[in-house]
């Protein structure tokens, strides 16, 4: 698929379409504002949301970090420094680099419940986006 503004290309009016066609669970960033432009059916099935609480939103606040709650928010709370998962889509939004495999633990909050999750994910650089795939995400047992 193309990527970009010309026709066929990617574009924030055909984004929704070309996240639908992948295989896993997928997210479409948007450089600046940090945030999420859509994503494909099978990310909202994993994350238990719908499409209009995930666009617009960062990604801490997708798959809801307890750093996202913060008065400063998602990826300016001093707790996302060292998030592994920022730095990587940080660095593919300035440098074009992919990255493959990125894992972190996540401190997740579901109903006033913070449960610790190993998130893996991969990030490239598609067009003038960032495209997140989840490549696993599990509870860790306390």
């Amino acid at each position: 698929m193309n990527l970009g503004n010309e026709p066929g290309k990617i574009n924030v009016d055909n984004s929704n379409e070309f996240v639908n066609s992948l295989e896993s669970p997928a997210l479409l960033m948007q450089a600046d504002p940090r945030q999420v432009v859509t994503a494909n059916k099978k990310a909202c099935e994993l994350l238990g949301k719908n499409l209009n609480q995930i666009e617009g939103y960062r990604g801490g606040e997708v798959f809801d970090c307890i750093h996202s709650f913060t008065e400063k928010g998602c990826g300016i709370d001093p707790n996302c420094e060292d998030c592994k998962i920022k730095s990587a889509v940080v660095e593919t939004f300035l440098s074009g680099k992919s990255h493959v495999g990125v894992q972190t633990i996540l401190d997740i909050k579901d109903h006033n419940i913070i449960t610790p999750y190993v998130v893996k994910v991969s990030i490239k650089k598609v067009g003038d986006f960032a495209l997140l795939t989840i490549d696993n995400i599990y509870m860790i047992n306390t």
